[in-house]
């Protein structure tokens, strides 16, 4: 049949298109779909299959100690879980109450409005997904490395790849979470005392990029003493049992808090650069320049030469 009519022929021809156009459209949203699963899917095997799928084995422990039971790794994940939603929906207050009492103390100084602000605000400007995979376990607690990344399908882009680590342990029966970086506290009270000086060791906070010690120094001598002249900055250290000794960060003190008049006591932290290693525990602590008179040690233009020093090892 042959159509005469060039209006009719015009709007078959113009229908045709159309229908094409609408076609390869089609062709191209699902093509897109596609590559963005694809994507996804090559996103999820290099990054250490953060993503759920059969190779991933969150409960396999990298670094340090046992792998975690099935029992205990349900009860990790459901904790870390609950948080990530909470800052994810922003819900701060419920947030906040999965952190330990002294995540909140050492790294929020007990204010929600720092936690907030420096960490919800700062992390989760997006929802966020997530994997998780055991970084280090041991009988009280397992430090977690969570790796956070954008939804692709929801942004169209491949977004940064971000990294943290939560440690689990259970406080008065049961989980709380350590974040930013810090692991956890260990209580210790030990004591050494020489030349009538002590030096407590109250306890430690654990870090992973270091470790901090709370520190009672007790003066029951008559002159007033300096804990270290800070003539070396290696005269205060920690010994590791692999005898390996970690230097102590004492220019972070000014020399106000390392003085101590006669009869009285001064409690104190001290930084040192040891990373967080559950199989290389601390052996003991090193105060091996001890100033037994400032007064005296004052005197001399030539500080080297004063002689009267103390050295204390504490055993932890």
């Amino acid at each position: 049949m042959i159509i005469k009519n060039s209006n009719l022929r015009r709007n078959l021809f113009n229908n045709k298109y159309n229908l094409l156009g609408f076609i390869i459209a089609i062709i191209l949203v699902l093509f897109a779909v596609k590559i963005l699963n694809n994507m996804v899917k090559q996103e999820n095997t290099t990054t250490n299959n953060i993503a759920i799928n059969s190779t991933y084995h969150p409960e396999e422990t990298i670094i340090a100690g046992q792998n975690v039971s099935t029992k205990k790794q349900e009860t990790n994940e459901e904790v870390i879980n609950k948080f990530i939603a909470f800052c994810n929906n922003s819900q701060i207050n419920e947030a906040y109450n999965l952190l330990t009492v002294e995540c909140k103390e050492n790294v929020f100084d007990n204010s929600i409005e720092r936690f907030k602000n420096e960490y919800v605000e700062k992390n989760f400007t997006k929802a966020k997904r997530y994997g998780m995979q055991s970084w280090m376990n041991s009988l009280d607690a397992t430090t977690y490395k969570i790796s956070f990344y954008e939804d692709m399908l929801a942004t169209g882009k491949k977004g940064e790849i971000t990294e943290q680590y939560y440690t689990v342990i259970n406080q008065e029966g049961t989980e709380k979470l350590n974040i930013n970086g810090y692991v956890g506290r260990t209580q210790i009270n030990q004591e050494k005392t020489v030349n009538n000086i002590t030096l407590t060791i109250l306890y430690k906070d654990v870090y992973m990029d270091y470790v901090t010690y709370r520190i009672k120094a007790q003066n029951n001598t008559n002159n007033t003493i300096l804990l270290d002249s800070k003539e070396n900055s290696k005269s205060v250290y920690i010994t590791g049992n692999n005898e390996v000794t970690y230097r102590a960060f004492m220019y972070e003190i000014d020399n106000v808090f390392l003085t101590i008049k006669p009869r009285i006591y001064r409690n104190f932290d001290i930084k040192f650069n040891k990373i967080y290693s559950p199989n290389i525990p601390e052996e003991k602590i090193t105060f091996s320049d001890i100033i037994n008179n400032v007064e005296e040690y004052k005197k001399l233009e030539n500080k080297q030469l004063y002689v009267d020093r103390t050295k204390i090892d504490i055993e932890l």
